[in-house]
């Protein structure tokens, strides 16, 4: 749709809630699978966004400091399919890991000729549809009880996972609020409140 440009949503250069370690985060643009209940509905619409070609976003993301891997998330990244392997295979020649945030079913990415690729690069896999009648902010990078976390190398296993909510809350230069993971509805409106 938009060439060898990623449509990005948003980025944070460095982050410890999703997945191990500090991580560059990655949210695109664009989702078809409109899971009733998902607080990313910014991010259903593949209009055009931020646009990024893909050799300056791995250029950012190997000058970013300390990081030990690449999350994504969206939106649903394997809708951005093609752009996605090529920097999954750059990153992962760089030794980054990955770990990859997706609503599609382990078993519909094996059926999918252009999304089976990534099994040769993510590391972590969390897949399946959000369920709002399954949420959970209890889970440590699931939003519903339905969603899986599949380990697809010897990178990281089960020992990775201890259940629990993180959130992660930034400050901007200019006083600007940036809550990330799940919060619960009572810390958004503390943090709303005027004095924040």
């Amino acid at each position: 749709m938009f060439g060898t440009c990623f449509n990005l949503a948003n980025i944070e250069p460095s982050s410890n809630i999703y997945g191990p370690g500090n991580r560059f985060v990655i949210w695109l643009q664009g989702c078809t699978l409109a899971c009733k209940g998902c607080w990313n509905t910014a991010m259903w619409p593949h209009k055009e966004n931020e646009l990024i070609e893909r050799q300056k976003l791995f250029n950012q993301i190997m000058d970013a400091p300390g990081i030990v891997g690449v999350t994504f998330l969206g939106g649903e990244p394997l809708q951005q399919a093609e752009n996605l392997l090529w920097l999954m295979k750059q990153l992962s020649e760089e030794g980054l890991d990955i770990m990859l945030y997706t609503g599609y079913e382990f078993a519909e990415i094996q059926l999918c000729s252009n999304k089976q690729g990534i099994f040769n690069f993510v590391d972590i896999l969390i897949s399946g549809r959000y369920q709002h009648s399954l949420r959970n902010t209890n889970l440590l990078w699931r939003g519903s009880e339905n969603q899986k976390v599949n380990f697809l190398t010897a990178k990281y296993n089960e020992t990775t996972v201890s259940e629990c909510n993180q959130v992660e809350i930034y400050i901007g230069e200019f006083g600007e609020l940036s809550i990330l993971g799940y919060p619960e509805q009572e810390l958004i409106n503390a943090l709303s409140k005027p004095g924040y």
